[in-house]
């Protein structure tokens, strides 16, 4: 069973790029120029909000934008499409929990695999287009461990792991 993105999933990964671009076409223009007469809360601001902005998509399609199969033995993880695989034995997993985010689009429900009491999978209804089948096909073959409380702070720290 393979996941599939939403037409939507491919919005942050574009957003990715454009804020790349930006950040390497106007950055050394802020701070390469002869003219000194520029105020300095631009010349710090907008280079801030770009990069901060950058870490925060980066992160949101490191951990989100992942493309999963499961097997009845396995479960492969691809990230940064296909670049980063990474394969978990279906006994290694303890069990699943899922939490819901809730912003101005609507409802989207997650599902976390867990491993040695750490999330090693993280499966979106905003992301993946087929994500009730995969939830059903996880609830019966996945000890359920609960529902778990989204915070944005865990949210975050994940961008870095």
């Amino acid at each position: 069973m393979n996941t599939k993105f939403t037409f939507k999933a491919f919005l942050p990964a574009l957003l990715l790029i454009a804020c790349l671009y930006i950040i390497i076409s106007i950055i050394p223009g802020i701070f390469i120029t002869k003219n000194y007469n520029t105020p300095v809360f631009p010349r710090i601001f907008l280079p801030s909000i770009l990069i901060f902005s950058f870490v925060i998509l980066f992160g949101e399609v490191r951990t989100k934008f992942i493309k999963i199969t499961i097997d009845k033995d396995t479960i492969v993880v691809r990230r940064f499409f296909g670049l980063l695989t990474k394969t978990y034995k279906t006994h290694e997993i303890e069990g699943w929990k899922f939490s819901h985010l809730t912003g101005k689009g609507g409802t989207y429900e997650y599902l976390y695999l867990y491993k040695e009491g750490n999330k090693v999978v993280k499966i979106s209804q905003f992301y993946h287009k087929n994500y009730f089948q995969i939830k059903n096909y996880i609830q019966g073959n996945f000890k359920h461990l609960g529902y778990e409380k989204l915070s944005y702070t865990d949210e975050f720290i994940e961008i870095f792991k």
